[in-house]
């Protein structure tokens, strides 16, 4: 039985990815959003806890502790000012917004304890601890595990204040101890339940993307996604960059004679093998490999030379050449040729038609079937 988990598997007790690169992709989809909710959140914590130094002067008056506990709740405002700039600026801002809400959540709790000791009281405060567990958990988005380490520090510190300070009936604590396990126990639920609806809603975004774009046989992309740009898209960015831009066509050869002699389902499993040596052999997040129609295949290489690209597809060639392919029992023989063409982009001139390239390296790859199949034919670009 295998081991391996989904990319979109989530962790029970954690709620997040468990995959890092699938929790990384979420964080940078989402940032702007945990931004935002940051942003909110800490707005209102910060307003709302100042507002409680009126509080403070009914209850101590006009002292010097008073102005202790107001500096106290000013340096909190100030860490969450602090804290949104800070987020607003990252170029990663669902990471940042995490380590921001940490920092925070856990200077407003040492700040708390701080007013619950000095002004007394115990068992009202108990019931504001209760309460900013709940903003802890809920309200200042965080992970789960940082905020369940903050929270629970918090109470046990809370507790001992209470315990130490002997103004509390055992009674009264073991209730008041009660109360915030149960504040922590339900915060903790609900947050768990809110991260990992969350990451279903996205896991389930993306699949709906990705099978829009991707061909379901061969996991390559479609020909839908690059009618939709994604070459213009590429030579785009070689132009911004002043580099080269190579695109390989690539057909498997003899593919019908195949299919005629061991069946469709045979011819399937080739196109899955020759995809997957594609994919495998080009560099992930950089190039882009399109099943362009049947058994042809097209790669977009970008910053990649016309030797460069000529030696990838020899190697390609060679791999496939060598592979064993079984479709059950029947062993499969396959051979692909490959037309390859090169473009060098530069901003300060007009740059080839993406169709232009296909064209010219269709060309190429007819030009190798009919010099015999399974081999290698590429040109540098050059105007008609």
């Amino acid at each position: 039985m295998s081991n391996l988990q989904s990319p979109g598997a989530i962790a029970r007790w954690r709620g997040e990815f468990t995959s890092a690169a699938t929790e990384s992709a979420f964080l940078r989809d989402q940032g702007g959003i945990i931004r935002h909710e940051l942003t909110r959140s800490l707005t209102f914590c910060a307003i709302f806890y100042l507002g409680f130094a009126l509080a403070d002067i009914a209850h101590l008056g006009q002292s010097s502790r008073t102005l202790a506990l107001f500096v106290a709740r000013l340096a909190i405002a100030g860490v969450a000012l602090a804290s949104i700039v800070l987020t607003r600026r990252s170029a990663d801002p669902g990471r940042t917004a995490y380590r921001a809400a940490t920092a925070f959540s856990t200077l407003s709790m040492l700040s708390f304890l701080v007013v619950a000791y000095s002004r007394g009281e115990p068992l009202l405060h108990g019931m504001s601890m209760a309460i900013m567990l709940i903003i802890v958990y809920l309200f200042i988005p965080n992970r789960l595990v940082n905020a369940s380490i903050v929270a629970l520090a918090a109470s046990a510190g809370f507790l001992a204040l209470v315990y130490l300070s002997g103004t509390v009936s055992a009674r009264h604590l073991s209730t008041m101890t009660m109360l915030l396990l149960l504040a922590n126990l339900f915060g903790a639920i609900a947050a768990l339940r809110d991260a990992r609806a969350s990451r279903r809603q996205y896991w389930t975004q993306q699949t709906l993307i990705n099978q829009s774009v991707r061909d379901p046989l061969t996991g390559a992309f479609n020909r839908r996604h690059l009618n939709a740009g994604l070459l213009e898209h590429a030579i785009e960015r070689a132009r911004r960059e002043e580099a080269p831009l190579t695109v390989v066509m690539c057909d498997l050869d003899s593919f019908k004679a195949i299919n005629d002699t061991h069946g469709h389902q045979a011819g399937d499993t080739l196109l899955q093998e020759f995809a997957g040596l594609l994919l495998s052999m080009t560099r992930d997040g950089a190039d882009t490999v399109v099943r362009y129609g049947g058994e042809e295949f097209l790669l977009i290489l970008p910053n990649t030379s016309l030797a460069d690209g000529h030696a990838l597809a020899e190697r390609m060639r060679l791999r496939l050449a060598e592979a064993s392919i079984r479709h059950g029992e029947v062993p499969i023989r396959a051979t692909a040729s490959f037309g390859v063409v090169s473009a060098h982009y530069s901003s300060r001139l007009p740059g080839v038609p993406g169709q232009a390239l296909i064209a010219r390296a269709d060309e190429q790859l007819y030009a190798a079937k009919r010099s015999g199949r399974n081999r290698v034919l590429g040109t540098e670009y050059s105007a008609p």
